[in-house]
């Protein structure tokens, strides 16, 4: 193993960190990837001290370069690898990227709730949770409202009925993450959020699942398949974590190998 390579922290089901392996397979750029779960191993004195302060996923060693933070790790390797075309050099279309950006945090990542509504009362098996529970076993942070989720849908849609993606007609940083937020809730996977009525989300849902390294990034979502039949608690998570990082860990290894 070359260890000047790019290391990767993070397991696969966490929606940043696919959109940080999903853009290294998508530009070619090999990296090893390294399991981290959010609950045990980012909690480690190990991981707190060398890696990451806050004990979350994503994060990077890039021969000694530290990131965390999804959105500043793609931005680093874009501007490290002159990845214009995900990180556009003009100036206008640069800023409505990072516009998205800002925005994604506290409104498509609402989105994510659905998901974890749905899937981890079946992994943590308990039947019927209230909202004292949900509030407090899966994504505390976020505010579990409806309203920012509808709104945050019917913005995007709007941005996708004035161009091909999110900003202009190729995709970029901006459709990378948002991809990964509401991708996985599409009834072919997740199953747990109705795009029945926004037309150009579903349009674009198309063409994201037609861009390189599409299967290999997202494996996961087929292994966990719909979440309001996830059955095995958390051995099926845990099992379907490791079989998507072998597969994200092959991909990647191709991309080192002389052509």
């Amino acid at each position: 193993m070359d260890l000047t390579m790019l290391k990767i922290y993070g397991v696969p089901n966490s929606q940043p960190v696919r959109a940080v392996a999903w853009t290294c397979l998508m530009q070619g750029l090999p990296f090893q990837f390294l399991m981290t779960s959010q609950n045990r191993a980012a909690k480690t004195p190990e991981y707190l001290s060398s890696i990451n302060p806050r004990g979350t996923i994503p994060a990077i060693d890039d021969n000694g370069v530290i990131l965390w933070e999804s959105h500043a790790i793609m931005i680093y390797l874009c501007e490290k690898h002159a990845w214009t075309d995900l990180w556009p050099t003009d100036l206008k279309r640069r800023a409505e990227v990072s516009q998205y950006l800002h925005f994604h945090h506290r409104n498509t990542r609402e989105v994510v709730i659905n998901w974890s509504r749905s899937l981890w009362p079946s992994v943590f098996e308990v039947e019927d949770p209230d909202e004292d529970w949900i509030r407090r076993n899966t994504f505390p942070g976020l505010e579990n409202n409806a309203e920012v989720v509808a709104n945050a849908l019917n913005i995007i849609d709007s941005m996708l009925a004035r161009s091909t993606f999110i900003v202009g007609d190729r995709p970029t940083l901006a459709d990378i993450s948002a991809y990964e937020e509401l991708g996985q809730n599409q009834s072919r996977y997740a199953n747990c959020t109705d795009y029945s009525s926004f037309v150009h989300i579903r349009r674009w849902l198309d063409q994201m699942a037609q861009l390189p390294a599409h299967e290999d990034a997202h494996e996961i979502w087929r292994l966990i398949g719909d979440v309001n039949r996830v059955s095995g608690g958390m051995r099926t998570i845990a099992d379907a974590n490791k079989r998507a990082a072998r597969t994200l860990q092959i991909a990647a290894d191709v991309l080192s190998v002389p052509s």
